[in-house]
Parts: C-alpha cells; structure tokens; sequence
C-alpha cells in the first residue's frame, strides 16, 4: 500500500502558489469572466431543454452535448474500440462532472440524488434513492436495469480526489454484474492551471471555475473488462481498484471516503495558522516598533520580525501575545540574549526594532518567561504555552502597568 498522506490526496489552493500562475489568472479574469456570462446563458437553455424533452436516449445524448459546450468539457477517448457493453461501468472519481464524459462515452446512467438544478446539469442520473438506505438503493437500481436494459455507470471511491492515488472502493457496485468494465479517467487544464476541486469547495464553486476555465479535457481509457466469477464482492472490487490504479501509474491507499470527509472537516474547522507577513524598512511603524519591544519583554524566544508581523495585523500587543502562545503564529525560535540589536537597515530586511534588554528601566530583572529548551513536537509545544499562558499574560500586564506608571490595579 502507498504512504501517502490524506492532505496528498487533496488539493487546498484553486491557484497554484507561483506568480507566474497568479499573473496569468489575473490577466485572464476578463476573458473568464465574460465566459461565465455566456455559458450561463446556454445552461439556462439547457436547463429548460431539460425539463422539457422526454428522458429518452436521443434527447439526453443532445443535451449532453449542449452541457459539454456549456461547461467547456472536452471529451477524449484514447480507445474507443476497447469499449464492451457492460451492465456496470466503473472508474476513479476525479470531478462533479465524471458522470458526462463516462455517461456521453458509454449511454450509461449514474446514481444521483441531488437537487432538481444539479440533476439537469449533471445530465444522464437517475435517483434511485438514498444511499444510506442501501438495500432500497440497490433493488431499486436492480430493477431499473431489468426494465430500461441501460447499464450503470458508478464511481466506487465516492469521494473527489486530485488523482494521486485511489481510495477503498465501495463494494455494493459489484453486486449488480459479474462483468464489469473500468475506465480511467485524466483531467487537465491546459491553457489555465486552476484546480478541479479543492478542500471544502462546493459544487457551485466548482461549476463556476468550469464555466470561468477556456477549456476542460477529459481523457478516458478502457480497460479490459473483469469477470467476478466466484470472487466475493470485496475482493472483485480490489481487483478492479488494482487495474485502475496500475493503468493511472498511481498508488492505492487505505483511506475511504469517510477518512477524507473527516479529515476535511477538521482541517476547515481548525484556526488557520499565520505566515510570517513581509514587511518592508518603508512600512515600519514606530508605534508597532515599540509594542513590538514590549511583547519581546514577555516572549523573548520569538523573533521580533515575527512579533512586528503579527502586530502589523491586530494592532493589540494581548492579541499578539495570546496568537503566538496558541500556535497560530509560526516561527523558529531564537535563543533569548540580553545584547541589544541593531536598527532596521535602509535594505530590504524584514528585521524589525531593536531586542528589549534583560532588564527593564526600573532596574528590576525581568521574569524569565522562555522555557529551558524548545520541544520538538507540536503537541509539547502547545501544552507548554497552555501551562504558561496565564502567567505571561499576567506577568505583561503587570510590568507594563509598571512600566508607564498607570493607576490600574495590578
């Protein structure tokens, strides 16, 4: 099985993280955005073309071809004449649409239970009920192929994921034919590298980057249909994983689609954590120079470029302070010195202020607040910034009440 990490097997930024891409995105917006406009105006025709012609093979196969043209789907098959009519089609779950470019190659119909607008658009579905209720859901799609002898076309993962590897098939998909056909899919966007899906994208959000992309191309592949003969349901659908992901040159994995639900949901619900933001000698402010000094007095392991960055956003040396001790603000720790350091340069150095002395103007040494060496893990650090949270902030406000002579009781 593949190390890879669940975080690997999803993308978090639309944009890739370069300037170049950025610089393209921004000088495509135009474009993208009259685009939108235009395609808009084609799924709303395909919207009432939906409503109004019969669900019947000819129709559907036109307003298949209107969503692609809408959606700027482009659809390759690499080798059309592998491809065998099966009762049950089988693939890797790369986007919201899949279901097109398989469904327009083959004339199968997907499971869907979306809203009445995302069953137009995702075109070729079929509600056959709710999954949760899975011995419904299957006689009910056991009986749609006995009467409509249309085959079934299902995306075992369940889940979208970038492509870097395959997530544990769902079983039930198996239980419908012993032949089954898998198809490989690839998707790329050649003249705008702008990602599929993202974590905790929705599907409008997804749609609008299609209808805002030039072009989308999907790449399907044929593989050569697997007999379960008398394999269970669960090893059949492991061998059809296997062919997949040797066919993708990509790892299998032990992850299913409720692991990559989970951890979506816990990455989303976590604070984000703060970057360092750049600040340049024509920036500095003295007012943050100073209140700078004053949470260095307290946290003399942080570097002080860091603290001014913080500052630079909330204006609050308690906001500072309470960031940097939760976690939300990422540095590497400096070994606290009592030397003073120089001025910021005229050059571009993000270096901030000068270092607070070891002792304050009153002559009184400063309490010690630094902790006698830097754990290494996330967990320790945090449990260390916890059992010493109130007593810095405590010790802060006391010596700065101190410090300026104010009559608020310490």
């Amino acid at each position: 099985m593949a190390n890879l990490e669940i975080r690997q097997l999803l993308k978090k930024n639309r944009i890739p993280d370069n300037d170049g891409n950025l610089l393209i995105f921004i000088l495509y917006c135009p474009i993208g955005l009259i685009l939108i406009l235009l395609r808009s105006i084609l799924l709303l025709g395909l919207f009432i073309l939906g409503q109004v012609l019969p669900d019947t093979p000819a129709p559907q196969k036109f307003i298949n071809k209107i969503a692609c043209l809408s959606l700027g789907i482009s659809i390759h098959i690499e080798n059309p004449k592998s491809k065998e009519n099966v009762n049950v089609y089988v693939s890797n779950s790369l986007s919201i649409f899949d279901q097109i470019a398989v469904c327009s190659a083959t004339g199968a119909v997907s499971p869907s239970c979306r809203t009445t607008l995302e069953k137009i658009l995702g075109l070729s579905t079929y509600c056959f009920g709710s999954a949760t209720n899975l011995d419904n859901f299957k006689n009910n799609i056991k009986q749609f192929m006995a009467d409509k002898k249309i085959p079934i076309y299902f995306a075992p993962e369940e889940k979208i994921t970038n492509g870097r590897g395959l997530l544990k098939f769902k079983t039930y998909p198996f239980e419908f034919a012993n032949k089954v056909q898998p198809i490989c899919i690839k998707i790329d966007r050649p003249f705008l590298d702008v990602s599929i899906t993202t974590v905790g994208s929705t599907f409008t959000s997804d749609m609008l980057y299609y209808l805002f992309s030039p072009i989308t191309n999907y790449k399907l592949t044929f593989l050569p249909p697997l007999e379960k003969k008398s394999m269970s349901d669960e090893e059949f659908g492991e061998i059809v994983r296997q062919n997949i992901a040797t066919s993708l040159k990509v790892q299998t994995t032990d992850f299913t689609s409720s692991d990559i639900a989970e951890w979506e949901k816990r990455t989303l619900a976590e604070p984000p954590v703060r970057s360092q933001h750049r600040v340049t000698t024509r920036s500095i402010n003295p007012e943050l120079q100073r209140m700078s000094k004053q949470v260095k007095e307290v946290l003399p392991h942080v570097p002080l470029n860091v603290i001014y960055s913080d500052l630079y956003m909330t204006r609050n040396v308690d906001s500072t302070i309470t960031n940097i001790l939760e976690g939300r603000v990422s540095f590497t720790p400096e070994q606290p010195t009592s030397s003073t350091a120089s001025q910021p340069s005229t050059s571009s150095s993000v270096s901030v202020g000068t270092q607070a002395s070891s002792v304050c103007s009153s002559g009184k040494p400063l309490f010690n607040t630094a902790a006698s060496s830097f754990p290494k893990s996330a967990s320790e650090r945090s449990r260390s910034f916890q059992e010493r949270k109130e007593q810095l902030l405590a010790s802060a406000r006391k010596r700065y009440i101190e410090k300026h002579n104010l009559d608020i009781p310490v």
